[in-house]
């Protein structure tokens, strides 16, 4: 809680002019009655997800952390993302391709391209 309060303290500082304050408030965790103590179990335990969550084209928002990796679908084909990294970057489409390259950059071989239309399943 130390450094919340510290960046609030400089904010305080920094903004002094304009007028506008950043509260400093420390929360305690609330204490009991000797009569409610008793009664009361503090708990604190994992939550583990039985399946992925998922969207509503079936891929998956959010897993359990032992979960295997998922395979993700680019939303264009592999001739399409080719396409769209030689165009300017005013276009859409070379962001969208942009997009798909972090990605790819990011999770590697759990990646891949959206089949095309006249490619077997």
């Amino acid at each position: 809680m130390g450094s919340v309060n510290k960046e609030k303290e400089i904010l305080n500082t920094l903004f002094a002019e304009e007028g506008e304050k950043y509260p400093v408030v420390e929360n305690k965790e609330m204490e009991l009655d000797e009569e409610v103590a008793p009664f009361i179990e503090k708990i604190e335990k994992e939550l583990y997800l039985t399946k992925p969550i998922t969207d509503d084209y079936g891929q998956p928002i959010v897993t359990a952390p032992s979960a295997q990796p998922v395979q993700i679908v680019l939303p264009v084909t592999q001739s399409g993302f080719l396409f769209g990294m030689q165009q300017k970057v005013t276009e859409s489409v070379r962001w969208l391709a942009e997009w798909c390259l972090r990605l790819i950059k990011m999770l590697g071989k759990q990646v891949v391209f959206k089949k095309e239309a006249n490619e077997p399943h």
